[in-house]
């Protein structure tokens, strides 16, 4: 069986959390170009409302986005 997920649907810091600490293996293809990477970190960080969280949910949010992208 295949479980089908994409992305958009990680909408709280949980989802978020789970899916980083997931034991599967997962192949991400990384966007285009820096800018598009910059404009996904962008959106993430404001869907999250980042500016506002505490200190571990900021950790969880970092580690999603190092996980996507690839940026350090």
């Amino acid at each position: 069986m295949k479980a089908i997920m994409t992305i958009e649907n990680l909408t709280t810091i949980e989802t978020l959390e789970n899916f980083i600490q997931g034991n599967q293996a997962v192949v991400f293809t990384v966007l285009g170009d820096k800018n598009e990477r910059y404009q996904f970190i962008q959106k993430t960080l404001i869907k999250f409302r980042y500016i506002t969280l505490s200190k571990p949910d900021k950790g969880v949010v970092n580690r999603y986005i190092r996980k996507v992208t690839r940026v350090s």
